[in-house]
Protein backbone atom coordinates (compact mmCIF):
# COMPACT_ATOMS: atom_id res chain seq x y z
CA UNK A 1 0.00 0.00 0.00
CA UNK A 2 1.11 3.56 -0.62
CA UNK A 3 2.17 5.59 2.22
CA UNK A 4 0.75 8.53 3.55
CA UNK A 5 2.70 11.50 2.75
CA UNK A 6 1.65 14.00 5.62
CA UNK A 7 2.38 10.92 8.22
CA UNK A 8 5.45 11.16 9.59
CA UNK A 9 6.96 8.39 11.61
CA UNK A 10 8.95 10.40 13.55
CA UNK A 11 9.14 10.67 16.84
CA UNK A 12 7.67 6.88 16.43
CA UNK A 13 10.82 4.49 15.94
CA UNK A 14 8.67 1.35 17.15
CA UNK A 15 10.02 -0.66 13.90
CA UNK A 16 13.30 -0.03 14.42
CA UNK A 17 13.41 -0.93 18.23
CA UNK A 18 13.78 -4.58 17.94
CA UNK A 19 10.21 -5.34 17.63
CA UNK A 20 10.43 -6.50 14.23
CA UNK A 21 13.93 -8.14 12.54
CA UNK A 22 15.49 -6.17 10.44
CA UNK A 23 18.07 -7.55 7.65
CA UNK A 24 20.31 -4.91 5.58
CA UNK A 25 23.75 -4.43 5.33
CA UNK A 26 23.82 -0.91 7.30
CA UNK A 27 20.99 -1.90 9.55
CA UNK A 28 19.89 -4.33 11.70
CA UNK A 29 17.79 -5.30 14.54
CA UNK A 30 16.52 -8.44 15.77
CA UNK A 31 14.01 -9.61 18.39
CA UNK A 32 14.99 -7.95 21.67
CA UNK A 33 18.00 -5.39 20.22
CA UNK A 34 17.41 -1.76 18.29
CA UNK A 35 18.56 -1.20 15.38
CA UNK A 36 22.15 0.47 15.96
CA UNK A 37 21.42 3.71 14.21
CA UNK A 38 18.15 4.27 16.11
CA UNK A 39 17.97 7.28 18.21
CA UNK A 40 15.66 9.11 21.10
CA UNK A 41 15.19 11.55 17.89
CA UNK A 42 14.67 8.71 15.16
CA UNK A 43 16.78 7.26 12.29
CA UNK A 44 20.57 8.45 12.94
CA UNK A 45 20.89 7.56 9.11
CA UNK A 46 17.91 8.41 8.22
CA UNK A 47 18.43 9.81 4.25
CA UNK A 48 20.91 6.80 4.05
CA UNK A 49 18.70 4.31 5.44
CA UNK A 50 18.79 1.77 3.12
CA UNK A 51 15.50 1.31 0.46
CA UNK A 52 14.76 -2.54 1.59
CA UNK A 53 13.08 -2.80 3.82
CA UNK A 54 13.95 0.46 6.11
CA UNK A 55 12.31 3.24 3.27
CA UNK A 56 9.65 0.36 1.83
CA UNK A 57 8.09 -0.93 5.16
CA UNK A 58 5.38 0.87 6.19
CA UNK A 59 3.28 -0.10 8.95
CA UNK A 60 -0.80 0.17 8.68
CA UNK A 61 -0.73 3.54 10.57
CA UNK A 62 1.06 4.77 7.40
CA UNK A 63 -0.70 3.43 4.30
CA UNK A 64 -2.88 5.03 2.62
CA UNK A 65 -6.51 4.96 3.19
CA UNK A 66 -6.03 3.59 6.25
CA UNK A 67 -9.01 3.20 9.12
CA UNK A 68 -6.16 3.80 12.14
CA UNK A 69 -6.67 6.84 13.83
CA UNK A 70 -3.32 9.29 15.03
CA UNK A 71 -3.53 7.83 18.50
CA UNK A 72 -2.83 4.43 16.76
CA UNK A 73 0.64 5.27 15.84
CA UNK A 74 3.12 2.28 17.33
CA UNK A 75 4.58 4.60 20.21
CA UNK A 76 1.19 5.97 20.93
CA UNK A 77 -0.55 2.47 20.88
CA UNK A 78 2.18 -0.02 21.71
CA UNK A 79 1.54 -1.78 18.91
CA UNK A 80 3.00 -2.39 15.50
CA UNK A 81 0.06 -2.97 12.82
CA UNK A 82 0.59 -4.59 9.63
CA UNK A 83 -2.18 -5.50 6.82
CA UNK A 84 0.19 -6.54 4.42
CA UNK A 85 2.11 -9.49 5.80
CA UNK A 86 -0.17 -12.29 6.14
CA UNK A 87 -3.13 -13.34 4.36
CA UNK A 88 -6.12 -15.92 5.49
CA UNK A 89 -8.71 -16.85 2.56
CA UNK A 90 -7.94 -14.30 0.61
CA UNK A 91 -8.11 -11.42 2.93
CA UNK A 92 -5.41 -9.65 4.49
CA UNK A 93 -4.98 -10.57 8.43
CA UNK A 94 -4.57 -7.69 10.65
CA UNK A 95 -1.57 -8.39 12.16
CA UNK A 96 -0.59 -6.94 15.59
CA UNK A 97 3.22 -6.69 17.85
CA UNK A 98 3.35 -5.26 21.01
CA UNK A 99 5.66 -2.94 21.80
CA UNK A 100 6.42 -4.00 24.92
CA UNK A 101 5.63 -7.09 26.82
CA UNK A 102 1.93 -6.83 25.81
CA UNK A 103 -0.50 -5.05 23.94
CA UNK A 104 -2.59 -2.51 26.28
CA UNK A 105 -6.48 -3.71 26.70
CA UNK A 106 -8.01 -0.84 24.59
CA UNK A 107 -5.83 -0.79 22.29
CA UNK A 108 -6.64 -4.67 21.71
CA UNK A 109 -9.79 -3.92 21.73
CA UNK A 110 -9.98 -1.40 19.41
CA UNK A 111 -7.82 -3.85 16.90
CA UNK A 112 -11.03 -6.09 18.00
CA UNK A 113 -13.64 -4.20 16.69
CA UNK A 114 -11.40 -2.89 13.68
CA UNK A 115 -11.59 -6.88 12.72
CA UNK A 116 -15.22 -7.08 13.28
CA UNK A 117 -15.89 -4.37 10.83
CA UNK A 118 -13.78 -5.31 8.42
CA UNK A 119 -14.26 -8.76 8.30
CA UNK A 120 -10.67 -9.33 8.93
CA UNK A 121 -8.75 -11.80 10.86
CA UNK A 122 -6.70 -10.23 13.71
CA UNK A 123 -3.79 -12.16 14.89
CA UNK A 124 -2.09 -10.31 17.91
CA UNK A 125 1.90 -10.80 19.06
CA UNK A 126 3.69 -10.51 22.21
CA UNK A 127 6.77 -11.78 22.41
CA UNK A 128 7.96 -13.51 25.70
CA UNK A 129 11.10 -11.67 27.28
CA UNK A 130 13.56 -12.77 29.99
CA UNK A 131 16.93 -11.69 31.74
CA UNK A 132 18.80 -12.43 28.49
CA UNK A 133 16.07 -10.89 26.38
CA UNK A 134 13.91 -12.07 23.94
CA UNK A 135 13.61 -16.68 24.70
CA UNK A 136 11.46 -17.68 21.88
CA UNK A 137 8.18 -17.64 23.11
CA UNK A 138 5.11 -16.01 22.76
CA UNK A 139 1.59 -14.99 23.48
CA UNK A 140 -0.79 -14.90 20.73
CA UNK A 141 -4.21 -14.13 20.67
CA UNK A 142 -6.64 -13.90 17.06
CA UNK A 143 -10.03 -13.59 16.26
CA UNK A 144 -12.00 -16.08 14.46
CA UNK A 145 -11.93 -19.30 13.75
CA UNK A 146 -10.35 -22.55 16.03
CA UNK A 147 -8.62 -22.80 11.83
CA UNK A 148 -7.32 -19.93 11.78
CA UNK A 149 -6.06 -19.77 15.44
CA UNK A 150 -3.68 -23.35 14.69
CA UNK A 151 -2.94 -21.86 11.50
CA UNK A 152 -1.27 -19.05 13.23
CA UNK A 153 0.04 -21.15 15.81
CA UNK A 154 1.49 -23.22 13.02
CA UNK A 155 3.20 -20.21 11.32
CA UNK A 156 4.92 -18.66 14.28
CA UNK A 157 6.34 -22.14 14.99
CA UNK A 158 8.02 -22.37 11.46
CA UNK A 159 9.77 -18.96 12.63
CA UNK A 160 10.93 -20.76 15.21
CA UNK A 161 8.72 -19.42 18.20
CA UNK A 162 6.94 -21.57 20.81
CA UNK A 163 3.83 -20.65 21.56
CA UNK A 164 3.37 -20.10 26.05
CA UNK A 165 0.14 -19.01 25.49
CA UNK A 166 -2.87 -18.77 22.70
CA UNK A 167 -6.37 -17.43 23.23
CA UNK A 168 -8.96 -16.75 20.45
CA UNK A 169 -11.16 -14.01 21.22
CA UNK A 170 -14.76 -14.86 21.70
CA UNK A 171 -16.26 -11.43 22.20
CA UNK A 172 -16.02 -8.63 20.45
CA UNK A 173 -16.29 -5.35 22.00
CA UNK A 174 -18.32 -2.15 19.96
CA UNK A 175 -15.52 0.32 18.71
CA UNK A 176 -13.42 1.61 21.54
CA UNK A 177 -12.12 5.10 21.36
CA UNK A 178 -8.30 5.23 22.51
Amino acid sequence: MPVINQRNCLPCTACCEGWLSIEAPVAQAQLGQACTHCTQQGCGIYDARPKDPCQSFHCAWRQEGTLLPHNMRPDLSGVIVMLDQLEWQGEDVIVAVATGARIPARTFHWLCSLAKITSRQLVAVAYEQDEQGFNGEFNLRTTGSEEFRQLMVTYFAQKGFTSTHVSRERRILEMVSI
